[in-house]
Formats: C-alpha cells, structure tokens, sequence
C-alpha cells in the first residue's frame, strides 16, 4: 500500500487548523455582528420610545387621541407603537394603522415583564409565525399615573436588519474564504519547505542503503534535521569502514581458501551449497561458477556424500568418515563434518575433503615394505643360522659337508649384504631426492655408458650374452655421473639376468624431440629380448621388493631394490623412466631426463 507523503499530511493539518480557525472566526464574528445590528436597533426603537413618551402629557391619563398623535410624529417605517395598562392591556396601538403585529397579549411578552419588575427599558426579539418574521420589541415604563403605571411598547420588524447582518455575514464569508485560500497556499508552500529537507536526506539514507557511499548529503538548518544528518554521515563513515573490512576479510578467505589443499564445502540446512573451494570442486568434479546455492542433491550424484551430509547438519559433535569416487582412477576422499548454527537457529554444516588416495597407497606400500624387508632378511638369516646350528652339532668334522655349509653360509652372508647396500644406497638418494641438492655436473654419456657396459661385461661373458652400445660422442648432460652410471648398471644387469644366453642387448642414448607429451633432452635406451613382463606388473614393477617372478629373481641373486633404485636415481635427476614389455619377445627401458638445469 503506497505511503502518503510528509507534505500532504504537514498541509492536512495546516488545513484542518485553518479551517477551525476561519470558522471559530467567522462565529465569532457573525455573533458580534448581530449583536451590534441588535443593539443599534435597539437604541433606535428606544430613541422613538423616548420621543413619544415626552410628548405625552406628565401626571395625566394618557388618552388614545393623544397618544396616537404622539406616536404618528415619531413612528418609522412599519413600526408598531402601544401603550399597555397596569393590567397588561392594551390601551392604545398604532397596529391597525400599520397591520405590522397584531395587538392583545402583550402583558406575557418578557420585554414586558422585565420593564414591569424592573422599572427600566427592556428588549426581546420575537418569532412571528403569521407572517414569518423576526421582531424586535422594547418595553419602556412611562412615569406612574395617578397608582398606575403604563408602559409603552415599541415593536418593528427586522427584516432590514437581517438583510444587513446577511450582507455583513457573506462579505465575512467572503473575506474568510479569501484567507483561507491564502493560508492554505502558504501552508502548502511551508509543507514543502519543511518537507524538502527530510525528502533530501530520505534520497541520501536510499542511495546509501543501495550501496552508494558516495551520495552527497544534504545541508540542514534545523537542530534536528542536523543531528539526522550528521547522524546519516556517520553511518555512511561506519558503512565505508565495514565495506573495506569486509572486503578485505572476503579476499583473504578467498585467498586462504583457493590456496588449501583441502577442499572445504559449506551448505546450508536444506542441503544447498553456500560456498566451495576450488579443491573441493577439483575433488568433486563440479563447475565452481556453477554451484553456488544449488542443492547438493543436484550437482553430486553421490548419495554417500548426502547422507554425511545429512549426519554432519544433525550431530552435535564432528564426524569423519571416507568416501570412494569411482572413475578413470579410483580416489579415497576422508570427509570431516561439523554442524553450524546461526543466531536464528538456521543449521548448516562444513565439509572438510581431503584426498587420501596417496596417502592410503602410501600406507600400503609401507607395510608391504615393512613385510618384504622382513621377509628378504629372515630369509638369509634363517638360512645362516640353520647351517651354523648344523655344523655345531657336528656336522664340522665332516670336510665335505663343512665346505658345503661354509659355501651356503658365504652366499647367504653376500645377499645380506647386497640387501642392506641396497637398502642403505636407496636411502641416500631419498635423501639427496628430498633436499633437492642433488650435486650435478656435464659429463660426457658415452663414458657412462662404456663405464656401465665395462661393469657388467664379465657377467653378460658369462652368460654368453652380447651388449652394444650407440651414443653420440658429443652428447653432454648436466648429471651426477655415480649415480646414472649406477642406474644404468642396474638396467643392464638387471638384463642380463633376465636373457637367454645367445641374445643381445641394446644400450643407447640420444638427443630426444619435443613430442608425445614428453619434453625435449636426454634420451637412454636399455633394450633386451628376454622373457619379457606381463602387462598386469608393469604399475608394480619399480617398487621395493616387487618380483615378477620371485623364484627366478632370487636365483639370479636379485634383492628386488634395483629397479626402485633406478626410479628415484632417475627422479633426483628430475626425469622420468617407463617400460614397455611384451612376454616372449624382449622389455625396453626408457630414461628421459633434462641436458640442463634452469
């Protein structure tokens, strides 16, 4: 429903106040005026009266000739002239002559009465309902006759004076009307001064509730209005305050939230997103521009995730729980929930995620490593003390089976001591891997690859395999020499050990294009045509102590760190290593790392 502005309801009331006192005015004025019309008339009847009476002879009865004769030289107009007796009757009247009122009962009239009692002139004001006209009458007591006293009674219409106090009414109506109209006028022109000031500052407190700090505000002249303005001016000073605080709150939890690795999602009771992270819409795989006060029914089609959410609006207490995605790649999301409640009582909840698929791994890796290193170093061990125990229960005295357990316990005592080289040499290069400092130099790779075919050229003699090997003699790399050779040396071995006798393997370096998602640099190539390697194996294949077959690697004197070895060597270097393998036909090693560093 529209509001009715200041100015009309200010200009109401100056209308009403005008109105009530033009016509308290007017009232008064039209009583005063009819009161003098009547006085002024009465003055003229009691003029006429004391003119007659003096004509009257003094101390005699007053005959009707006489008296008749008087009252012609003085009457006026229709005036009507009689003298009462002591009885109230009428004596003598000139009301034949002039037909103005009918004569008789005169001694009732109040005029008459109050001249009677008082002994002095008297007026009243008649209603003729014959003729439907106002009278006026004065009864005048006349000096006593003999022991009577008479009185003369004089009676005119009023018709002239009404017609007066008429014209005298409507000239005041006139007039009043005249300044009523003037006064509203003014009074308009007053509301809308006094209005202009609260309209401005009511334009100013809109512009400022919309946002614009920037709204000028208006002068006031009154105290009050000042004090409203100033009032309005420190508001606008306390709004410009809190826009910049919360500003700069907004972008540093932006900032704090866009750079948290973990995601965090915020909804309300009825399960509709208040606000998200860019992690959590990584982790959840919606739209961040998209989402904001959807319901989290509508972009999540995960009921696990709803009904967390649901537990984390209603419990009191923080709960956690994991949460499986299902894709391309399985990820573990660990959900951390806390219930929120405003000042109106309006629930809601905050969803931590994190994603702990690596972690989870990780862990999993872990405790296999934990078992696998306990296992290869039982293994030895057991053996070791087995053959010990043996020999102590006699079995020393016999030369034969002395040398053969002294032999087993040798080999047995060098796996121990190739798993814990291993091990120790796999923890150095985490470490240099970690710190980042890993210290490099520009070495020629040819000289790795002769130093690498040179190490395990007995062994490849042996087996009767051949090793070649192609690499540019101006190819230089920015490397640590020990370790690539190292790692070479395991791809080579590792080769060896895996081929038939008669085959051959391919050692080769090269400068590398840019391509296939792979930067340009260093490109070494270690190529056999052995037994090859199931495609189930080759996401395991450079973990610890993963063998694809376990007997033959332990028959070959493997500890099943050489090819984690490689992997971090490889990784310190800030490269990459892949394989391709088919069973049956040979596997290839691929290293790829940077000529330089930036």
């Amino acid at each position: 429903m529209p509001r009715t502005p200041l100015v009309w309801h200010i200009f109401a009331g100056w209308c009403g106040l005008v109105a009530a006192l033009l016509a308290g005015c007017f009232w008064l004025s039209s009583v005063q005026l009819a009161r003098l019309a009547e006085e002024a008339q009465r003055r003229r009847l009691l003029d006429v009266a004391d003119r007659v009476a003096q004509l009257l002879p003094k101390g005699e009865q007053v005959t009707p000739g006489a008296f008749l004769e008087a009252a012609r030289q003085h009457r006026q107009g229709r005036m009507v002239i009689e003298i009462l007796g002591r009885d109230g009757a009428v004596v003598a009247t000139t009301a034949d002559e002039t037909s103005t009122a009918p004569a008789g009962g005169a001694a009732a009239e109040p005029e008459v009465v109050e001249a009677t009692r008082t002994g002095r002139p008297a007026a009243a004001s008649h209603y003729d309902v014959a003729s439907g006209r106002r009278l006026l009458a004065l009864a005048v007591p006349l000096e006593p006759s003999g022991a009577e006293r008479s009185i003369l009674r004089v009676t005119d219409v009023s018709t002239g004076l009404d017609k007066a106090l008429g014209r005298g009414q409507r000239t005041l109506l006139v007039g009043a009307v005249a300044c009523g109209l003037a006064a509203l006028g003014a009074g308009y022109l007053l509301a809308r001064r006094s209005a202009q000031p609260i309209r401005e500052l009511s334009t100013a407190a809109g512009r400022l509730a919309a946002g614009d700090v920037e709204a000028p505000l208006p002068a006031a002249e009154s105290a009050e209005l000042a004090d409203l303005a100033a009032a309005l001016a420190g508001l606008r000073e306390q709004l410009v305050e809190r826009g910049i605080t919360i500003g700069r709150q907004g972008t540093q939890q932006e900032a704090v939230l866009g750079s948290m690795i973990e995601g965090v999602l915020a909804i309300d009771a009825r399960q509709r997103i208040v606000g998200i992270n860019r992690a959590a819409a990584d982790l959840l795989g919606l739209d961040l521009d998209d989402v904001a006060r959807r319901s989290l029914q509508e972009v999540v089609r995960n009921p696990d995730l709803r009904r967390f959410a649901l537990r984390a609006i209603d419990c009191r207490e923080p709960v956690e729980d994991d949460l499986v995605i299902h894709g391309v790649r399985d990820r573990t999301i660990r959900l951390r929930g806390t219930a929120l409640r405003d000042a109106s009582g309006e629930g809601g909840a905050v969803i931590v995620l994190n994603d702990v698929t690596d972690v989870q791994r990780l862990e999993n890796v872990r405790r296999d490593f934990v078992a696998n290193v306990s296992h290869e170093l039982k293994t030895p061990i057991a053996s070791i003390k087995g053959f010990v125990e043996t020999l102590l229960d006699g079995a020393a005295d016999d030369p034969e089976a002395n040398r053969r357990f002294l032999g087993i316990i040798a080999r047995q005592s060098d796996r121990l001591a190739a798993i814990i080289e291993d091990l120790l040499a796999l923890s150095r290069i985490e470490q240099r891997e970690g710190a980042g400092n890993l210290p490099l130099e520009e070495a020629r790779i040819a000289d790795l690859l002769a130093a690498a075919v040179a190490d395990c050229e007995p062994r490849a003699a042996e087996r009767g395999i051949a090793v070649e090997c192609a690499c540019p003699e101006d190819l230089v790399a920015e490397v640590n020499p020990p370790l690539l050779e190292q790692a070479l040396i395991n791809l080579v071995d590792n080769a060896i050990k895996y081929s038939d006798p008669g085959k051959t393997i391919w050692l080769a370096a090269a400068r590398a294009p840019d391509g296939a998602g792979h930067p340009g640099g260093l490109s070494i190539r270690v190529r056999d045509q052995g037994c090859g390697i199931a495609a189930e194996h080759l996401p395991r294949l450079f973990e610890r102590f993963y063998r694809v077959d376990k007997a033959r690697s332990r028959a070959q004197g493997g500890t099943g760190l050489g090819l984690a070895i490689v992997k971090h060597i490889v990784q310190a270097h800030a490269g990459t290593i892949g394989v391709e393998s088919e069973p049956q036909v040979g596997t290839t090693f691929t290293i790829r790392l940077p000529l330089e560093r930036s």
